[in-house]
């Protein structure tokens, strides 16, 4: 920080200091702990299933989220309104739903309540509590201090019934999808040791993406349901594997439009396709959708935390989105979008863009909404949607704005097999990247990647052998417009280039191991058996992502 920038500093922690200890106030006398659960267990609880057919019960997802005039302008709305009105919920009965259901083992994230179901043909389902406990993930002496209700009062940001208004948006600009539905949780005998857990829960109720869904269109009838880490082991070691890249940017792109700014590797699961003997294509589906629409900077406490650099990825849901919020939104889903969208150039984006944007019509979103129960949709659609359509209308911008930030630096990942990396220097600087699947005695099998990259776009290009021999040629007559860096990773590696000028923004870096080195002298060579094991092989490269 410059010294001039100290006072400005100063009197923002000042007015942060003075806001916390008036909502400190304005708390006062509430009891800081809590539980996902609308319904405490009745005493005693019923030995006896009672009967759940057609049962419905009417209530409030989260009462305690209305607070006092001071809170509420304070830290804001946000959806307080939608937390605490009543809403009319079915009983899901465990006997009946989908032929019966028995639970299986509880599960999800420290703030969220999950428990997995299994019907007799082994599809498994999950409920996820509407509710969520964010102060849980604190050390356990702070669970009942000031910090985890604030913490925890942040929730209400979120439109805990929005989910339910995905699958026909989903379904119309074509991607996968869950099919959420509301249910209440009864403290049922029949959900054994995790009774105590999660009945008497609002929940939303769904498949869970794993395993065999081949009976199951919204998740591509696929045969096998992937995680993240096997997606992407699988696409780092084997040169036949891929994953759609297309289809993961409509649902990027569905991402923006949503504001949904938690988009980190654990909340996609792919569609396993095998397309020749052991060659295999992932395609995305996505997961957890708590955080769309979000509404955090309602308040003077959340939009001076924001100001002050506070979770900047916590973005919320406007009409418009500049740039460099648009940047902030995406930051959880980065590494994923910088290791599939790599291969996908600007017409690619501006396709796919227009496509989204045509088959989002206004009857689709207005048709999406009813899914809502009617007392929210009251209180909450015609906003949500009047904000929906102008993002809509803007997606052609705001994809070319994704599209120019990830453009500056453009990271090219081979695979743990043997790999050609042909690059090619045009007479404009622009450099066209070809990489080739080649056989253990350097003959070259077929093209796994294309693209033309420009000087006007890109700054710097990253070259990734990881493991496996693999060859670097760098051709042409030309400077580059760009920088050329090039980890050649484990393996015994050849470089190649056949004149100074390309080699001139060229930098090699590799082991001292039986490597073989044909470059000019203009090219910056570092040669070190210590490199970071994260451009090493598959297995250091999946140390980058965030996975379970």
């Amino acid at each position: 920080m410059r010294q001039t920038d100290l006072p400005g500093f100063l009197g923002r922690f000042y007015t942060l200091f003075c806001l916390l200890l008036l909502s400190g106030l304005a708390g006062c006398g509430k009891r800081f702990s809590h539980s996902v659960r609308q319904v405490p267990a009745p005493v005693p609880v019923a030995a006896t299933v009672p009967d759940y057919t057609d049962s419905t019960l009417t209530l409030a997802a989260g009462e305690h989220y209305g607070r006092s005039r001071l809170h509420t302008f304070l830290y804001g709305k946000h959806y307080r309104s939608v937390w605490t009105t009543p809403v009319e919920v079915p009983v899901l009965d465990i006997g009946t739903a989908y032929g019966g259901l028995e639970p299986l083992q509880m599960g999800g994230s420290r703030q969220t309540i999950n428990l997995r179901l299994q019907d007799s043909t082994g599809t498994e389902y999950v409920i996820r509590s509407l509710d969520k406990e964010p102060a849980s993930a604190l050390p356990k002496r702070l669970q009942k201090s000031y910090l985890a209700d604030f913490i925890r009062d942040a929730t209400s940001a979120t439109n805990p019934y929005a989910p339910l208004a995905l699958p026909a948006m989903a379904e119309a600009i074509g991607i996968h999808y869950l099919e959420p539905e509301l249910v209440f949780v009864p403290h049922d005998p029949r959900l054994g040791e995790f009774m105590d857990k999660i009945g008497g829960t609002m929940a939303l109720l769904e498949r869970r993406p794993a395993k065999d869904q081949s009976d199951y269109d919204p998740m591509g009838n696929a045969s096998k349901v992937k995680s993240t880490r096997s997606a992407i082991t699988e696409r780092l070691t084997d040169n036949d594997s891929h994953f759609d890249a297309r289809l993961f940017l409509r649902s990027r792109l569905f991402d923006m439009l949503l504001g949904d700014w938690s988009r980190h590797e654990d909340n996609w699961r792919w569609a396993e396709e095998e397309y020749s003997d052991k060659a295999y294509v992932y395609r995305a589906i996505p997961r957890d959708r708590d955080n769309i629409f979000f509404k955090m900077d309602d308040g003077p406490v959340p939009w001076l935390l924001q100001r002050l650099g506070v979770k900047p990825h916590f973005q919320s849901f406007h009409k418009r989105i500049s740039a460099s919020r648009l940047e902030k939104l995406n930051r959880s889903g980065r590494n994923l979008d910088e290791l599939i969208l790599a291969r996908l150039s600007w017409q690619d984006w501006q396709q796919i863009a227009d496509s989204v944007q045509q088959a989002l019509t206004d009857e689709v979103i207005e048709q999406a909404f009813t899914a809502l129960p009617d007392t929210i949709h009251a209180l909450t659609a015609a906003s949500t949607i009047s904000k929906l359509k102008s993002r809509r209308d803007a997606l052609p911008q705001m994809a070319r704005s994704c599209y120019a930030t990830l453009a500056k630096k453009v990271q090219v990942v081979g695979t743990d097999k043997h790999e050609r990396f042909a690059v090619e220097v045009q007479p404009n600087g622009g450099i066209l990247v070809r990489v080739y699947k080649m056989h253990k005695d350097k003959e070259v099998q077929q093209l796994l990647y294309e693209r033309l990259f420009h000087s006007s776009e890109t700054r710097t290009l990253e070259l990734y052998g990881l493991g496996g021999d693999d060859v670097f040629i760098l051709s042409g007559d030309a400077r580059p417009g760009m920088k050329i860096k090039v980890w050649g990773g484990s393996g015994e590696d050849h470089y190649e280039a056949n004149s100074p000028k390309p080699a001139s923004r060229l930098q090699i870096f590799d082991s001292k191991y039986r490597n073989r080195l044909e470059v000019p002298r203009k090219a910056k060579v570092k040669l070190s058996n210590e490199q970071n094991v994260q451009t090493f092989n598959a297995e250091g490269w999946l140390l980058r992502y965030y996975l379970d």
